[in-house]
């Protein structure tokens, strides 16, 4: 198992991102919003080592089957954690 499948099933609400992502930080933005930023688990692909965010982004390509910063919720993460 790598990295972003330990991160999916040990969060129950995790995001990839990058800083510079409009969505993503749209997304950030209504979670704080909401007050629930603090239970999102979040990796800034862009603030991490450049070869850590890369295998990062192909194992989340690889279990969502598409490419990009990706949530997972609840629902998502249950179907997800199937698949791993």
């Amino acid at each position: 198992m790598g990295k972003a499948a330990e991160l999916i099933k040990a969060n129950k609400y995790f995001m990839s991102s990058k800083s510079w992502c409009p969505d993503c930080k749209y997304a950030k933005a209504i979670f704080q919003k909401y007050g629930v930023l603090d239970k999102v688990k979040i990796v800034e692909l862009d603030k991490i080592d450049p070869k850590e965010a890369e295998s990062l982004e192909k194992e989340i390509t690889a279990i969502v089957g598409e490419s990009g910063s990706q949530l997972f919720f609840s629902t998502a993460r249950n179907l997800v954690l199937k698949k791993l």
